[in-house]
């Protein structure tokens, strides 16, 4: 179905694009709601709140929440999950101390590096791209997912 690629357009490219990111998305998010030795399972909301945090260290619960078009205190009880997980932790700030600012723990990044090693081992048997275009891929995703993630949280701020 190698459909010559070269002939689409930009915006064909960029939907298929979309489409398969969603379908690998729904393979991989599954293998960190799984628990397995040696790493802490979470929710997709906590993990979709972990992301923040880690793109975004002290983020405020309100920020978080409206990132997700979620209630604060929804967004509270996952946040509170995750500091019991000992993936989060909050801290108090602004002029009265009430504003929330949330972190990742190094634990939390220390459990990213081995769920990524669980998803390589997912992927690595599916495709037989070289390490250069791998390269190329991961660079484009990567720039692609901090312009999402920042325009996410500017529209929460």
């Amino acid at each position: 179905s190698e459909m010559c690629i070269r002939d689409r357009t930009r915006e064909e490219l960029l939907g298929e694009l979309g489409e398969r990111i969603i379908d690998a998305f729904r393979v991989l998010q599954r293998e960190v709601t799984v628990a397995r030795p040696g790493l802490v399972a979470v929710t997709r909301s906590e993990a979709d709140i972990l992301r923040i945090v880690m793109d975004e260290p002290g983020a405020t619960v309100t920020e978080i929440a409206r990132a997700f078009g979620q209630h604060k205190s929804n967004t509270s009880t996952r946040i509170a999950a995750l500091v019991e997980k000992g993936l989060a932790r909050k801290s108090s700030g602004g002029a009265d101390g009430r504003e929330v600012r949330v972190y990742a723990t190094d634990e939390a990044i220390e459990n990213l590096e081995r769920y990524r090693s669980v998803w390589a081992e997912r992927l690595d048997p599916c495709t037989d791209a070289d390490d250069e275009r791998l390269a190329a891929t991961v660079e484009v995703m990567r720039g692609i997912a901090s312009a999402l993630a920042a325009a996410r949280l500017g529209e929460a701020r």
